[in-house]
């Protein structure tokens, strides 16, 4: 089952480094699709171009520039602070979250699918996460089951300033058509123990084509040693 948990959004500020991605307020992501039109999709999304839209290119290329350090700094401290005491060990994550867009009357994931199947081809052992940058309720929300196969898909609903915990590797989940009118902003990112990595899987993800390693998918968090 998915846990939500909190985090105090003043000491990280994902949100209004976002907002000033796409010159916006904070207040306006919920209305995006309005607030930048500009970069709508002309057409319905669907796999192949779900994760390349205007909105995607903007976001990567502010991220990869030296506008992204502030986001990046926010992010290490987030795994820093509260990802790595959930562990209380080693961990290997995933270099920066997935952006994720869910606009309305579309989907932000056409394929239902768990991380570790066939097309996706994730590692084991994986712990997913999510971080809500705007309001997630009803069908701008993920849909998950509780437990791998039992098809009982219920909505990952959370607020500004949460964030939920859940087993995406093995759970089937995806989105459904957004009727909420609002857009739904988030990062979701993967975190496994380090005992539990394997640095000769040969795998890669699916839709940036790295591989599931430190230096590639993903990077190393040590155990903190108390002086």
């Amino acid at each position: 089952m998915p846990k939500i948990m909190q985090y105090a959004t003043k000491d990280y500020d994902f949100i209004s480094e976002v907002a000033r991605f796409f010159d916006v307020s904070p207040e306006e992501l919920s209305s995006l699709h309005t607030e930048r039109a500009d970069l709508l999709p002309e057409q319905t999304l669907k796999f192949e171009t779900e994760s390349k839209t205007k909105f995607h290119n903007l976001f990567y290329a502010k991220l990869n520039s030296e506008e992204g350090r502030e986001i990046k700094r926010v992010y290490q401290k987030f795994i820093s602070d509260i990802v790595y005491p959930i562990f209380k060990e080693s961990i290997v994550y995933q270099a920066f979250p997935t952006f994720r867009i869910h606009l309305p009357e579309d989907q932000a994931i056409h394929y239902w699918h768990w991380d570790s199947d066939p097309d996706h081809m994730h590692p084991p052992w994986e712990v997913n996460f999510q971080i809500a940058l705007t309001d997630i309720r009803d069908t701008q929300a993920m849909w998950i089951e509780s437990v791998p196969s039992l098809g009982d898909h219920a909505p990952i609903e959370m607020g500004i300033g949460e964030f939920a915990i859940f087993d995406g590797n093995r759970c089937e989940h995806g989105n459904k058509v957004n009727k909420t009118g609002k857009t739904r902003l988030s990062f979701d990112f993967r975190a496994m123990r380090y005992t539990r990595y394997n640095p000769e899987h040969t795998l890669v993800s699916a839709t940036k084509k790295n591989k599931f390693v430190i230096g590639g998918y993903y990077s190393l968090f040590e155990e903190k040693k108390n002086v």
